[in-house]
């Protein structure tokens, strides 16, 4: 056997023609823009205004409603006295936010106790839970937001605490009973295409973590259909998150795909890890269009890094079976050779990923993760050009 076989399998896996490529299933074309291209794009896009990853709000939230009046007589029958839930309401907000949440606590559930009809008792319910989610009690959390979304099935606060208890759920890998919530909650008829995104997004990173793929993609495209529909919604955080969850999709069976022998079986495994490489870049590339900091942040590092995943599958693939002892050191160089490039590109995306931050005005994990990988792709362009290789292992 010819020590260009798998040099040919890497070249297919790079995009290169050969003629065993046409005798295989048509697969999508590698990334003709490299990651810094499609980063500079982005941030081409992007206004300089802080956009930091969106989380749900654990402050009390104050909202403006009528005054509701509750008057009573004195117990000593003395001069009749008048409740104003409002009233009430701000001073447990002022409790709360002067971190004297014990004492709010008291007043949200006298509102819930005593006026159970006003229109604050269900945000009390919801501020309620976020204190308990701030002292870190899942369990007291998830029971508050359960009396709110089955109390006040018509507020708003019901949906928005229905999809709290997913994200404290999610929050503690509690997986199963997360998708339990967001199953129960995407048949609610009151809810808005905003909500439906989100909760298909949600669903989505679930199932990805439960590794049901087929279906973490039928949800996802679920947020995406829910998205187009819609006349307009402002805040692009889910439906990036959706998008970018498309990618880790394909990433996910990237990385789970196996490489195995004989020959021909590792030419049809390599071309699979190239389709799922391509199929996870072009979800990430779409991300960047959202122009959302942290999930295009997110984006950008992956679509970077995907090319260094590439490249350690092809220089690791076992060596094929009919190559010959003597011709190992000669086939690992033109391997090498041939797919330093993918570390090039590497390197130059997480590069201009860290300048997409830079442009956004923020500062992000997946900002700081590209900053620590271009340092260390430097170290492996450096080794791999002195011929200090990664090769694979001995079988």
């Amino acid at each position: 056997m010819r020590v260009d076989l798998l040099i040919a399998l890497a070249l297919a896996v790079s995009g290169c023609a050969h003629d065993r490529v046409a005798m295989k299933p048509k697969a999508p074309p590698v990334p003709i823009e490299t990651p810094a291209r499609d980063l500079a794009a982005a941030k081409a896009g992007t206004s300089a205004v802080p956009d930091a990853a969106r989380v749900r709000s654990k402050d009390p939230r104050v909202i403006d409603l009528d005054i509701i009046r509750i008057t009573a007589s004195s117990p000593g029958g003395g001069e009749p006295t008048a409740i104003a839930t409002v009233e009430e309401f701000k001073r447990a907000n002022e409790a709360a936010k002067a971190g004297r949440t014990e004492e709010a606590l008291g007043i949200y559930r006298s509102i819930v106790q005593q006026f159970p009809d006003s229109a604050y008792a269900p945000v009390s319910l919801f501020n309620s839970a976020a204190i308990y989610d701030g002292r870190g009690d899942p369990g007291q959390t998830i029971a508050t937001l359960r009396q709110l979304v089955t109390s006040y099935p018509t507020s708003r606060e019901s949906i928005d605490g229905h999809l709290y208890i997913a994200a404290v759920q999610a929050e503690h890998s509690q997986w199963n009973d997360a998708l339990a919530t967001l199953d129960g909650l995407l048949p609610r008829s009151n809810l808005t295409y905003t909500d439906r995104v989100e909760a298909n997004a949600r669903k989505g990173y679930v199932l990805v973590e439960l590794r049901r793929y087929d279906d973490a993609e039928t949800a996802l495209a679920a947020a995406v259909d829910e998205w187009r529909k819609a006349p307009r919604i402002e805040d692009s955080y889910y439906i990036a998150m959706a998008s970018y969850y498309r990618g880790e999709v394909a990433h996910r069976r990237f990385a789970d795909a196996p490489l195995r022998l004989p020959d021909d079986q590792l030419f049809t495994d390599l071309e699979q890890k190239r389709v799922y490489a391509v199929t996870a870049y072009d979800a990430w590339k779409e991300t960047l269009h959202f122009h959302h900091a942290y999930w295009a942040t997110a984006a950008g590092y992956q679509m970077s890094q995907i090319f260094v995943e590439l490249w350690q599958a092809i220089v690791t693939a076992p060596f094929p079976t009919k190559l010959e002892q003597s011709s190992r050191g000669r086939y690992i160089t033109d391997v090498h050779e041939r797919v330093r490039e993918h570390l090039a590109k590497a390197l130059e995306g997480h590069r201009m990923n860290v300048e997409l931050a830079k442009a956004f005005g923020v500062d992000t994990d997946w900002s700081k993760g590209s900053e620590r990988q271009a340092a260390k792709i430097m170290e492996m362009i450096a080794k791999d050009t002195s011929g200090d290789y990664v090769t694979p292992p001995n079988r």
